[in-house]
């Protein structure tokens, strides 16, 4: 998916929705030439404000990656539950499977989001808090699903992060694998999908309880 980035119309004092701007300017430089194609000179060229503007949202190039990956951990989220509201079972595997789904689905949608989120770019020695708690609610949709699954004796395999975490890998590498197109060349956007579907499904069986197969 194309990334586009708003530019300040050409007769406007000011930009209008900026930091957005540069949220999508910074997001397009890392997907298109990686961390070393990132500035705020750069997002701000692509914005079309002055070199000074970026500052008044982001003290540094550090703080537009931490925005950046804020809001794809937001976008996750948004559809990973998407996913989970449109799932007519009630029983944990099935929800898993859905959360899968909406994993997949967004990696598919939003590459570069993803990129950015897992790829090594992020300054961790003293991330935001809003980059802290947008990650965690992410995490925080699976781990409650798989919580209540091993409450109620529907899932097995341990604790719940644990559980959680052997989920959250294998559909996070299928997804990668999609979007790196590690794939071999005859797997399209649908088969992936397909691919995808099959995928959620074995992994939900594999952590359902035996008495529940």
């Amino acid at each position: 998916m194309a990334i586009r980035v708003a530019r300040k119309p050409s007769d406007a004092y000011q930009h209008g929705s900026l930091r957005q701007a540069l949220v999508q300017a910074g997001l397009k430089l890392l997907s298109e030439g990686g961390a070393g194609a990132l500035s705020l000179r750069a997002a701000a060229q692509l914005a079309g404000v002055s070199h000074a503007a970026p500052y008044r949202h982001f003290r540094d190039k550090d703080a537009l990656v931490s925005a950046i990956a804020e809001q794809g951990f937001l976008l996750l989220t948004e559809a990973m539950q998407a996913e989970l509201g449109r799932c007519r079972h009630e029983d944990a595997p099935r929800r898993l499977g859905a959360l899968g789904q909406g994993y997949i689905g967004f990696a598919l949608a939003h590459p570069g989001y993803l990129r950015v989120i897992f790829g090594g770019v992020i300054d961790k020695t003293n991330p935001p808090e809003g980059l802290l708690i947008a990650g965690q609610r992410a995490y925080d949709v699976l781990r409650g699903v798989v919580a209540r699954g091993l409450e109620a004796g529907e899932l097995s395999g341990g604790d719940p992060d644990t559980v959680a975490l052997a989920c959250w890998s294998m559909v996070h590498g299928f997804s990668m694998l999609c979007i790196d197109q590690a794939l071999p060349s005859f797997v399209d956007r649908k088969t992936q999908l397909k691919i995808g579907a099959q995928m959620v499904r074995l992994l939900a069986v594999g952590v359902q309880t035996p008495a529940k197969r």
